[in-house]
C-alpha cells in the first residue's frame, strides 16, 4: 500500500539481545500493511555512557545495527535513535506519536517472575498507542498470512475501541476476525438465588449466556465467527485463540499512564503473563 503520511512511525524498542528481535517481523509486517515508517529505539541509562564521544560512536554502531535489521526484514522505511535515562520512560516519549509500539516480552534475562516491573510491563501499562507484546521465545519468526485475528469484548467502551483496532489491522492484513465474549454467573449470585424455586439457577445461567450471545451477534459482521464460552475471561480468550490457532490476539487496556501506574484489567493483565502468541493491547 502506499504510505500514509498522517499514519506514525512503528516503534521498536531494542536491548541488543536476540529475543528482543522477536519483535521484528512483526513490525516490519505493521510497516508494510500501514506504508509506516519503523523507528528502531535504544536506550541506555545514564552510567552507560558518559563522554559525547561515546555516544556519537553508539549511536553510529545502532545505526549499523538497523540498517542491518531493515534489510533482513525488507523494511523499506526507517530511522534509528539513542538516547539516555529511564528506559521505559524514554521509550513511551519517543512513542508518544506513533502508531504502534512493538516489543519483546523480554529482552535481558528470562519470563520469569521479574516481567512485574520489566520495561515491556512498564511500557504496556504506560502507552496511549496500541503495544504489540511479542512473545521473546525461540528466533523471529515471520507472521503466517490470513490467520484468525480473535478480538475479546465485554461490551465495554475500551473493548469497542480495541475492536475497531483490530479490525481495522485484520482488514489491511486480510486476515479473518473472530469475536469472543466470555460469560458466567458470579458465586454471589447463585448464593442470593440460593433456595428460591421461582428463580432457579439454570435460569442463571441461560440468561447470562443469552446476554453474551445477543451482543455478539449485534456486534458481529456476517464473515466475523463469534464465540461464546462460559468461563473467566482470561482462560477462555487464551483457548479460544489455541483453538482457532489466531495470529493475533486483541484486547482493550485501561492504563491511564506510567506515571498514575494504574493496573491493567485483570484479563489483560493475565493474558501478558499466559499467552503464548503475539498479544495487541490497546489503551482507552
Amino acid at each position: 500500500m502506499s504510505s500514509d503520511d498522517s499514519i506514525g512511525p512503528i516503534v521498536v524498542p531494542l536491548d541488543g539481545s536476540r529475543n528482543a528481535e522477536n519483535a521484528l517481523p512483526h513490525a516490519a509486517l505493521l510497516a508494510r500493511v500501514y506504508g509506516a515508517t519503523v523507528e528502531w529505539v535504544r536506550v541506555v541509562d545514564h552510567e552507560g555512557l558518559r563522554t559525547e564521544e561515546e555516544i556519537d560512536r553508539f549511536r553510529e554502531a545502532f545505526a549499523t545495527y538497523a540498517s542491518y535489521l531493515a534489510d533482513k526484514w525488507a523494511i523499506a522505511k526507517y530511522e534509528s535513535s539513542v538516547s539516555q535515562g529511564p528506559v521505559a520512560a524514554k521509550i513511551l516519549e519517543t512513542a508518544s506519536t506513533a502508531s504502534f509500539v512493538v516489543i519483546a516480552s523480554h529482552g535481558h534475562g528470562g519470563f520469569h517472575a521479574t516481567f512485574i516491573g520489566s520495561v515491556a510491563d512498564k511500557v504496556v501499562r504506560g502507552s496511549t498507542v496500541p503495544v504489540l507484546l511479542v512473545p521473546g521465545v525461540g528466533a523471529p519468526t515471520a507472521p503466517e498470512a490470513r490467520r484468525f485475528v480473535l478480538i475479546g469484548l465485554d461490551g465495554s467502551e475500551a473493548a469497542e475501541q480495541a475492536l475497531r483496532v483490530g479490525r481495522s489491522l485484520a482488514a489491511r492484513m486480510e486476515a479473518p476476525v473472530a469475536l469472543v465474549r466470555a460469560w458466567d454467573v458470579p458465586a454471589q449470585a447463585l448464593a442470593f438465588y440460593e433456595g428460591y424455586a421461582e428463580y432457579p439457577a439454570d435460569n442463571l445461567f441461560a440468561s447470562a449466556a443469552a446476554i453474551a450471545d445477543e451482543y455478539l451477534k449485534r456486534t458481529a459482521t456476517p464473515r466475523e465467527k463469534v464465540l461464546v464460552p462460559q468461563g473467566a475471561p482470561a482462560p477462555v480468550i487464551a483457548n479460544a485463540a489455541t483453538r482457532l490457532d489466531a495470529g493475533l490476539v486483541v484486547v482493550a487496556s485501561s492504563g491511564k499512564g506510567l506515571a498514575a501506574r494504574i493496573a491493567l484489567g485483570s484479563t489483560t493483565d493475565r493474558l501478558m503473563r499466559s499467552l503464548h502468541r503475539p498479544l495487541l493491547i490497546v489503551p482507552e
